[in-house]
């Protein structure tokens, strides 16, 4: 009795046993080859992955020189020399979008809310990874924070001055901000 025989019995021919071992050869091949694609494709996202963690870690490297003088002005409540490096700071990096980020929490600290809650949505804007709190980026907090806190002064404002479209506008932008804080995705 020879292996075919073993396997499949007498009753396939000879044609059927060759069509039926090419099936198997052919099926074995095809998981062999999505098995490497596979792997390869989580390699790759492996290797995007630490590619991004790497621009991240530059970045922040790069930024905290570059706003090194305007932090330590605002921790130390210096807001019109914080104001002054931050201005200094945005025309040698007119693209860094951390500028908006200073601006707003400068403009908050000074009372500016208005100005303030435009800022931040600029940089919401311009930079999603400011609320997106998977990145190193994430600064969603302190935005929220000062919406918050803005929220009940500018409400305040809006029953004192009803009329006032610059009022309405800036409830309409930080309601905005804080549905995009919060996750929401406009």
């Amino acid at each position: 009795m020879n292996i075919r025989d073993k396997l499949f019995g007498s009753f396939l021919d000879s044609f059927t046993t060759v069509s039926l071992t090419l099936l198997i050869v052919i099926t074995t091949v095809m998981l062999i080859q999505q098995g490497i694609a596979a792997h390869q494709d989580e390699g790759t996202v492996v290797s995007r992955k630490e590619q991004a963690e790497e621009m991240y870690r530059q970045r922040l490297e790069r930024d905290e020189k570059i706003y090194q003088e305007v932090d330590d002005l605002f921790v130390h409540k210096q807001y019109a020399a914080a104001l002054d490096a931050l201005q200094k700071v945005q025309e040698e990096h007119p693209d860094n979008t951390r500028s908006l980020i200073y601006q707003a929490r400068l403009q908050y600290n000074t009372g500016k809310m208005v100005d303030a809650i435009s800022s931040y949505r600029q940089a919401v804007e311009s930079e999603p990874d400011f609320i997106d709190k998977k990145t190193p980026l994430f600064v969603g907090k302190i935005i929220m924070d000062d919406l918050t806190a803005s929220k009940e002064k500018l409400v305040r404002e809006k029953r004192l001055r009803p009329k006032d479209k610059e009022i309405k506008k800036a409830l309409d932008e930080l309601l905005y901000l804080q549905r995009r804080v919060a996750g929401g995705c406009e």
